[in-house]
């Protein structure tokens, strides 16, 4: 199982706080609610725009039921190697309009490397989730009191694509 918590604001800030020890936090387990044990930690490599890095993820164990938990920093999300804003990068440049090859090779160095088809996996992934969290926010939006069409703002409400539906959601956050 996996946590995310803010340790950093940078895989070279986290290094920093935690290349040689662990954070202290205190931990319960969410089966048992018992407290979670410091249990080692394993490292992982983490791609930025210009450098690949190696960071310690640690980990912590319930001893009654045996569940382990890794924190990772929120810069990450489970089983990527590049950071967050890489790929918050190439979907902002897709939403732009800007071609793939052009992508590739202004959101990371040559040196890092990243391919056509993980950016073309994260857009298939954002334009996935786009519409249950745009749906998601215009009912926050509404329940806090916004009293606008919100579907005013959605660029095709008739014949909606999911790209229609990932420019909806960046004018709902803007």
């Amino acid at each position: 199982m996996n946590k995310i918590l803010p340790f950093g604001r940078s895989c070279k800030a986290y290094l920093r706080l935690y290349g040689d020890c662990s954070p202290n936090v205190e931990l319960s387990c969410s089966i048992c609610n018992r407290t979670l044990h410091k249990h080692g930690r394993y490292y992982r490599s983490v791609s930025s725009k210009y450098d690949t890095v190696i960071i310690p993820i640690y980990r912590w164990l319930c001893q009654d039921c045996g569940i382990t938990v890794s924190l990772l920093p929120d810069f990450l999300v489970p089983w990527a190697r590049f950071v967050t804003w890489v790929r918050e990068a190439a979907i902002n440049r897709k939403l732009q309009g800007r071609s793939m090859q052009n992508i590739v090779l202004t959101v990371a160095s040559p040196a890092v490397g990243i391919s056509r088809s993980t950016v073309k996996r994260w857009w298939k992934h954002h334009l996935g989730k786009a519409s249950s969290v745009s749906l998601w926010i215009a009912g926050q939006l509404v329940g806090s009191g916004l009293n606008n069409d919100l579907f005013e703002l959605h660029p095709s409400p008739a014949a909606s694509s999911p790209v229609h539906t990932a420019a909806w959601l960046q004018r709902l956050l803007s």
